[in-house]
């Protein structure tokens, strides 16, 4: 950080001051016309934080008894620092403070543009097309919000735009929050003071909401999987569209055709045909490279494993992803979601079952344990752990399924 007055008499003589009165491990500096003061500890680390003041001639004797005061709390009343630094900041004007941490909201979009870039390009974190369709809906909420004056208004006007405690929601106000934390931080240069650091991740409930009793019931319902024989038949429905009087229609019906028959004998979610790879061991082999983030976690790449092997092979859906056939531009669950609403026989459907984009993949958990393949090897096969398999899925395991299990168990343990 660069100071563009450092000749001037006052900074000198305020510098000076602060060497002989408190030490050399604490120094100030300008950014973006604002003071910062930095701290070096014994053990080598480092903390810096804005202070409510301009950096300007008028400021000098608030800034000096500014760090006098976070400087008897921490050393000589033995106070955190940071505690030290927000109690004194409180005791400080709020016009002052307003003063100080105006921010031009170009900068909190500037900062997300930044944030992106962070994610995408410096850590891989989050792939290009995964941000330029999920984080999307993030970065119009967030435009949405331009009349945010400070974090807690921000947070406000980014989650209010979606029903309380919905997934849309949540994840806005986290991704966000992430950012504003980066943003705040050393790591991204101090793009924004620390006026905009957010609340911690557990402390975001009330801007995240309450889902309202429909919406959780909707929530609690589980998932019905498709039926074979309804999955046939959809299919069945969009082949009649292979000889539709206008081009694209054609095309389009060939590649969502294509994209459905993959993602159900694979169980795939939506977004993860977008990530799909072949390798070779000794055959081609299909692979998942879609890195779901939970957390500061992310899935490994998984090799896929079709749930019917003659549906696989009779549509030879390997060698037509080796081939690069096309698939519809944009894959995940709206997209899903719109193609398929479309569709007559889709609509019946969902009038019967309430059938959704997810019911392929539920098919597939389904369908797996009708072959009694261990619940532990189906949730590591389409990319979950366990438990959350279990929650999901088992509430589809009748009784036969358990008596068949404990026969198969019993007989192998007599023999």
């Amino acid at each position: 950080m660069s100071s563009s007055s450092k000749n001037e008499d006052w900074v000198d003589a305020l510098r000076l001051f602060i060497k002989d009165t408190i030490g050399s491990s604490w120094q100030i500096t300008q950014n973006k016309g604002k003071v910062m003061l930095g701290i070096r500890f014994k053990d080598g680390t480092r903390t810096y934080t804005y202070l409510p003041y301009k950096w300007q001639r008028s400021n000098q004797g608030k800034i000096r008894n500014c760090i006098e005061q976070i400087h008897t709390l921490h050393i000589k009343k033995k106070i955190g620092i940071k505690e030290a630094i927000e109690r004194v900041k409180a005791s400080a004007p709020r016009d002052e403070i307003a003063k100080a941490t105006k921010t031009d909201f170009k900068d909190i979009l500037d900062a997300w543009n930044k944030f992106g870039i962070y994610l995408t390009k410096t850590t891989g974190k989050v792939s290009e097309s995964t941000y330029k369709n999920s984080f999307g809906q993030t970065t119009k909420a967030l435009e949405r919000a331009s009349k945010s004056e400070d974090v807690h208004n921000l947070l406000m006007n980014v989650g209010k735009q979606h029903e309380a405690g919905i997934r849309i929601r949540k994840q806005n106000i986290q991704r966000v929050a992430r950012c504003l934390r980066w943003a705040t931080s050393k790591q991204s240069g101090f793009l924004l003071d620390e006026y905009w650091i957010p609340p911690r991740e557990g402390e975001l409930g009330d801007y995240i909401g309450r889902k309202s009793r429909e919406e959780q019931i909707k929530t609690d319902t589980p998932t019905i999987p498709i039926s074979d024989d309804d999955f046939i038949k959809l299919l069945a429905s969009i082949e009649e569209k292979f000889t539709a009087k206008h081009r694209i229609q054609r095309e389009q019906a060939k590649k969502w055709h294509f994209c459905l028959q993959v993602t159900r004998v694979f169980g795939l979610r939506p977004i993860e045909m977008n990530y799909l790879q072949i390798r070779r061991n000794g055959k081609d082999c299909l692979w998942c490279i879609y890195p779901k983030q939970t957390n500061e976690t992310a899935t490994k790449p998984r090799r896929l494993r079709p749930i019917h092997k003659n549906w696989e092979e009779e549509w030879n859906l390997i060698k037509r992803i080796k081939n690069k056939e096309p698939l519809p531009e944009t894959m995940d669950g709206e997209s899903f979601r719109t193609y398929l609403s479309r569709n007559n026989y889709w609509k019946e459907l969902r009038k019967k079952d309430d059938y959704v984009p997810y019911s392929l993949r539920h098919a597939f958990a389904v369908c797996g344990h009708s072959y009694n393949i261990a619940p532990a090897v189906l949730a590591g096969a389409m990319g979950h752990d366990p438990d959350v398999h279990n929650k999901s899925y088992s509430r589809w395991f009748g009784e036969d399924y358990f008596d068949d299990i404990f026969e198969k168990a019993t007989q192998s343990i007599k023999k």
